[in-house]
């Protein structure tokens, strides 16, 4: 299906040190070419975790509990499954969290490990499996995604919810490098994490839940403002935002897995308010989320107690002054690097691009979709972005998930 956007378009904006640009001066559209889902096939049938494409130019889809990656056609046709559930060589334990190309490698990460592939997707060459616990900060890591060089980075799992929490107050998060075997062998980078964190009011010292200007995205490492390129030879991240600087900027960092800085570029930015719509918006979609009101429930508690439940969640929530300038980053399959902005009043997701040089290109405007049920997500979950195309994920009526591909129609008009 061929079908044309008109609520997602590109307009150029460069922000301060970054505004003398050669870009196009008109709209960049994207044109819908496929769409797979659940309500049209049975072979797309859960949220998508993780998206890859394969050297023969395949979509690779890791699904929640969905104990298998499947593969299609970049015309969206189903071509096979790998994997089936079970914990040994070639099985899937519950579903598969990542999946990924190095080289020749193929690799799926599950609950516990990485599996490598190479010659026969029915039996792994090497099954990756590791834990360490790191109790500063309430976290532990089983490998999650395998690097260029044969390395992994960790899949972190919160352990402690009261150590967890207390990154507010110091903010580093590191980005560790593990051997196969699970040594620690460096921290690629280091994580911005401050105030990024909402006790949970109901159990203190149980796992805190993200705040909603900050949420960590459904697709890629689970990580606060940090991207693992696709080939895994380098780390996008905004590492710092200087909100009281003059003028205020964050910082645009591309580390590659050897610690090479391979790009550092302050953006400035003009810093918007948080508006006390926004904030009661907020604070009931946090509110009525903590209570189950975008869920399902086979037991349905009385609305007398739902509503305590909301005004006990609605009185812990708060917002910052301003909006955090980054809320995601997709690190693109040809060296762009795509940022999601500040939230808008209006519910527009705005998108900005950049090419490896740190030099603004383009911007994405969503208006339309969800990605997930919750309300504050991205319309569009992007999951594989380049400047010819993009794959990404919604959800249709009866919270049906969709997988999309889109051309970008780059034509520049004087």
């Amino acid at each position: 299906m061929r079908l044309l956007m008109s609520a997602i378009v590109m307009l150029l904006w460069a922000p301060g040190v970054l505004r003398a640009q050669t870009a196009c001066p008109t709209p960049w559209r994207l044109e819908e070419l496929v769409r797979i889902g659940s309500a049209e096939s049975t072979d797309l049938v859960a949220g998508v975790r993780d998206l890859a494409i394969g050297p023969d130019g395949a979509l690779y889809v890791a699904q929640a509990m969905v104990p298998a990656v499947t593969v299609f056609s970049p015309d969206g046709r189903p071509l096979r499954q790998i994997g089936r559930a079970g914990n040994g060589p070639g099985d899937i334990q519950w579903a598969a969290f990542g999946v990924g190309w190095v080289g020749d490698t193929l690799w799926i990460a599950d609950e516990t490990r990485v599996q490598l592939f190479t010659t026969d997707e029915r039996v792994p060459d090497e099954v990756i499996q590791f834990y360490l616990s790191a109790p500063q900060e309430g976290s532990s890591f089983t490998p999650g995604r395998m690097l260029a060089d044969g390395t992994f980075i960790g899949m972190r799992a919160i352990v402690d919810g009261t150590a967890w929490s207390s990154r507010g107050a110091d903010p580093g998060l590191a980005l560790l490098r593990f051997s196969p075997s699970g040594e620690v062998l460096d921290t690629i980078a280091i994580m911005d994490w401050p105030d990024n964190a909402i006790e949970n009011v109901t159990n203190p010292g149980d796992w805190p839940v993200v705040h909603p200007l900050k949420d960590l995205p459904l697709i890629g490492i689970k990580e606060p403002l940090t991207a693992i390129t696709p080939d895994g030879s380098a780390v996008v991240q905004i590492a710092k935002v200087h909100e009281d600087a003059t003028p205020p900027t964050f910082d645009l960092v591309v580390i590659s897995i050897r610690g090479d800085t391979l790009l550092n570029r302050a953006v400035e930015y003009e810093p918007r308010e948080v508006t006390r719509a926004m904030e009661r918006r907020l604070a009931d979609e946090y509110a009525g989320w903590m209570a189950g009101d975008y869920s399902s429930r086979m037991m349905r508690l009385l609305e007398s107690t739902l509503e305590r439940q909301r005004r006990v969640y609605r009185d812990a929530f708060w917002v910052p002054q301003y909006h955090p300038p980054v809320r995601q980053v997709v690190a693109g399959t040809d060296g762009t690097i795509w940022l999601l902005r500040e939230m808008r009043d209006d519910r527009i997701d705005v998108w900005e691009v950049y090419g490896a040089d740190g030099a603004l290109e383009g911007r994405v405007e969503v208006g339309q979709g969800r990605s997930t049920v919750k309300p504050w997500m991205p319309r569009l979950g992007i999951g594989i972005a380049s400047r010819d195309e993009i794959w990404g994920t919604s959800r249709g009526e009866y919270d049906v998930p969709y997988l999309h591909r889109y051309r970008v129609d780059r034509t520049c008009e004087s």
